[in-house]
């Protein structure tokens, strides 16, 4: 889910974690993964009121996503590198636990909606799943696999449903989207432009009432313009439409206000949809809010969830967009360091900060949300650990808050 690419741009395609809830707490903190070219990558923990880097917890290779069970303080970590996920529980200064996946697997994407399992996104083959991708088990209460499901070719985003409903899946690899029952374990169906997902699938969100919005890009004719797509969670079939703009690339669900936000890479814009209101009958089957103009080449969005204001990370512009969520007008713009390169945007609980991934200055920048100024930056941990002198720095790719 969170992949950084050249050429054709791979973005990262990840479903943001919002604050889990269950405990509640007077602290709040964002984790930073980060990948190491060089050998194991890490986890930063940033300390939200003080700005400051608590802790840096060495993770496997390749580190790809990270990800909290809903209401749940584990922190789980995906390493592509060496076919692992590691949790951990940061707030507690807790053990590290590594759990096994087949070799092969190559896991890029976490997601899950109950507390009693973790679900991971092979992107690779495995013994299991010598032609496709698959999707692993993680039972919480042990730790450990507890099964292995074939899926499409080359997966990169997932997201269940509310209450551990079905978990739906992007294919890149062979354009399709794979409809998953954890009860089963089983894959009910794959559907394709057959079944009217439309072509180029990107990126995935859920609404709080259970929609699965999928957000494809279309082939570039007047036949597929860039659709999102939706799915009722626990069905296998597309109940309704809605246009886009042009090249969207990612999905965020404000669950206080009911909106789902997407970017539109191709001409600059955030389409904002009332996701309370998704009626496959009516017309429109989901009522577009307003359209936000913002920064070059949006590649993530965020939003404070005090109702004011939400953010974008413009990776053409190198800057972080504004914009009122009341007006959809957009009202300044953030101007990240000189090559920052962003790949990933959070802001956490308390809406004081916005926190931006920053590929090409090794990273992340903290965004003080009372005057939109940085405030801060916390450096990406070296390559090698220990190193002190001209030391090569990790890349952040994704952050998540609680």
């Amino acid at each position: 889910m969170a992949e950084v690419g050249c050429g054709d741009q791979y973005r990262p395609v990840a479903n943001p974690v919002i604050s889990p809830g269950g405990q509640p707490q007077s602290n709040h903190f964002a984790w930073v993964v980060n990948n190491n070219p060089q050998g194991d990558g890490s986890t930063t923990e940033i300390d939200v009121s003080g700005d400051t880097n608590l802790a840096v917890n060495a993770m496997g290779k390749g580190t790809s996503a990270e990800a909290f069970p809903t209401n749940s303080l584990s922190l789980y970590v995906a390493n592509a590198g060496d076919d692992t996920v590691m949790q951990y529980l940061p707030t507690l200064s807790g053990a590290i636990t590594t759990i096994s996946l087949l070799p092969g697997s190559h896991p890029i994407a976490l997601n899950s909606s109950l507390n009693t399992s973790m679900y991971v996104l092979n992107s690779g083959t495995n013994s299991d799943c010598q032609n496709t991708g698959s999707i692993s088990t993680i039972t919480t209460a042990t730790l450990s696999v507890s099964n292995t499901t074939c899926v499409g070719v080359d997966p990169i985003a997932m997201v269940q449903g509310p209450n551990g409903g079905y978990i739906y899946i992007i294919n890149k690899g062979d354009n399709s989207l794979t409809v998953f029952n954890p009860a089963g374990p089983t894959v009910v169906t794959t559907l394709t432009e057959t079944n009217g997902l439309g072509p180029n699938p990107v990126a995935l969100a859920v609404t709080p009432q259970g929609w699965i919005c999928i957000v494809t890009q279309g082939d570039g004719t007047p036949a597929h313009p860039p659709t999102l797509n939706l799915i009722l969670s626990g069905y296998d079939y597309i109940a309704a439409n809605a246009p886009l703009g042009a090249l969207p690339n990612y999905a965020f669900v404000d669950p206080n206000r009911n909106r789902l936000y997407v970017t539109n890479g191709g001409d600059n814009t955030v389409s904002v949809f009332d996701s309370s209101s998704i009626n496959p009958s009516g017309n429109p089957q989901i009522p577009l809010l307003g359209t936000a103009k913002v920064g070059t080449d949006p590649i993530g969005v965020t939003v404070l969830l005090d109702g004011s204001n939400f953010f974008t990370a413009n990776a053409g512009s190198n800057d972080v967009s504004v914009v009122s969520q009341n007006s959809f007008s957009l009202l300044t713009a953030v101007t990240l360091p000189t090559g920052a390169v962003p790949v990933f945007i959070a802001s956490d609980p308390t809406s004081q900060r916005v926190y931006v991934a920053d590929q090409g200055t090794f990273e992340t920048t903290i965004i003080q949300t009372s005057n939109n100024t940085i405030s801060g930056s916390i450096a990406a941990p070296t390559q090698v650990f220990g190193c002190t002198s001209n030391c090569a720095l990790q890349t952040p790719l994704m952050i998540v808050t609680q």
